[in-house]
């Protein structure tokens, strides 16, 4: 039988840091080290199981991994931490007082695909390709292979067929002469487009943003980001969506879906940027993000619809099977925040399990706030939470709540439905269990109860 293989991605070697933190595969190979803003991140492939040895001189006492079903065994002695993982996934160390080490595993790429009548991009191992705006074509194929680098930001506009992938890294520091920042990927008007296996880091700006797009593809991405504004991924007046797979750390929301004009952005900065178009109002539907791992730091919502919702639908969305394994700060895990016009409907959280939050739990809101623009509310309809698990911690008690609220009477939250949500394994049954607060808001029902006031009494 074949052992499960482990590979080392061969980075630039300016892009490591030693003396840290020291990380050995099991015949004593050293791994390179990478810093972030937030920690260190360690990047190979693996072709089952893995296994690691972490080394640093403050020791792992207290050391926990995320998330917690991956399947990682830690073993601490001193200053040596022996990390098992049963499958090829990214999990994170974290250990009080100490840097969080990010395991960013995943299976090799192999090689990119044939270009669909465009070019083949391709960006080798061990070397940082300083490479300002990469404007894609329709057909083209961006490949960044394990242990490639590249510094600077890829605009995809009004074209198909693109692929997007490799096991490299995307580094969003990049600055235009100008001395502007970049979002690192836009995704402007397309369709049928894929985005795989890299890994995002140092970002100033939302990651990946889909704007105005048809049949779009996110798939096993890594993301490390920190500070107000590294929004994951960005899923913006776009149809067709699915997102799988993928590990994100951002200082703002991991995932959020939204409809809004950013066409003064696109114009102001396409000299240094590139070329996209920004109109992206259009309506969101059929959005699935499953199998993900969240770790949320400066606010923002693990999962979150708005603020800005300049469309009249975001409807048809599920996010399925997805470990939140933090919420710090102001954010909330599941949040809807209508702050436009759009009717948000359909909206299905299953099989959720929440490891860590502080703030808001369920933050379902219609509201206007300084992101919105449009002059009349919308309305959020038929949501359902079925299946989650959530763990408390000594900071929950006296400090989260949960929020379903409408703007009037006339733009109200209507027919939201906790099927099978526990809180440390005991069914919440009742708006008391969730320290839920309510206004204008009808048909909030727990299993067979309900709150709506209008509703006959059993």
């Amino acid at each position: 039988m074949n052992q499960p293989l482990t590979q080392l991605h061969r980075l630039p070697v300016e892009q490591t840091v030693s003396g840290v933190l020291e990380v050995r595969l099991d015949d004593g190979s050293p791994v390179p080290v990478v810093p972030t803003e937030t920690g260190f991140a360690v990047l190979i492939d693996a072709s089952g199981g893995y296994s690691l040895s972490l080394m640093r001189p403050g020791g792992w006492a207290a050391a926990v991994a995320r998330p917690a079903r991956a399947g990682v065994s830690l073993e601490a002695d001193g200053a040596s931490l022996r990390v098992s993982v049963s499958k090829a996934v990214p999990v994170m160390i974290e250990t009080p007082g100490e840097a969080t080490v990010f395991i960013l595993a995943g299976p090799p790429a192999g090689e990119p695909p044939a270009p669909a009548g465009g070019r083949l991009l391709r960006f080798g191992a061990g070397q940082t390709h300083e490479a300002g705006t990469i404007q894609l074509r329709a057909g083209d194929v961006l490949w960044l292979d394990a242990g490639a680098w590249l510094r600077g930001h890829i605009v995809v506009s009004k074209a198909r067929g693109v692929r997007i992938g490799g096991r490299g890294v995307l580094d969003g520091s990049w600055t235009a002469p100008s001395g502007l920042s970049a979002r690192p990927i836009i995704l402007d008007h397309c369709r049928d487009v894929s985005v795989e296996g890299i890994t995002l880091l140092r970002p100033r700006h939302w990651m990946v943003s889909i704007g105005s797009c048809e049949d779009v593809r996110i798939k096993d991405i890594r993301q490390i980001g920190d500070g107000a504004g590294t929004d994951g991924i960005d899923i913006v007046g776009s149809r067709r969506v699915t997102v799988r797979g993928c590990f994100l750390r951002n200082g703002d929301d991991n995932i959020a879906i939204k409809a809004l004009d950013v066409r003064r952005l696109a114009n102001s900065c396409q000299s240094s940027f590139g070329d996209f178009d920004g109109n992206w109002t259009g309506p969101v539907e059929d959005v699935l993000v499953e199998g993900c791992a969240f770790y949320n730091d400066r606010g923002g919502s693990a999962m979150e619809i708005g603020y800005e919702t300049r469309t009249d639908h975001i409807r048809n969305i599920v996010f399925r099977d997805i470990d939140v394994m933090a919420v710090h700060q102001f954010g909330s895990v599941f949040g809807i925040h209508n702050g436009d016009r759009a009717y948000v409907e359909n909206v299905l959280y299953e099989d959720i399990h929440v490891e860590h939050h502080y703030d808001k739990l369920v933050d379902f809101r219609v509201l206007h706030s300084r992101w919105n623009r449009d002059e009349r509310r919308g309305c959020i309809r038929n949501v359902t939470l079925r299946r989650i698990r959530v763990n408390r911690s000594i900071y929950n008690e006296g400090y989260t709540v949960s929020l379903i609220g409408g703007y009037n009477q006339a733009h109200t939250v209507e027919g939201v439905t906790f099927e099978d949500f526990q809180i440390d394994g005991r069914p919440v049954a009742s708006a008391d269990a969730l320290d839920l607060h309510t206004r204008h808001a009808r048909g909030i029902v727990f299993s067979r109860r309900t709150l709506d006031p209008s509703a006959p009494k059993s």
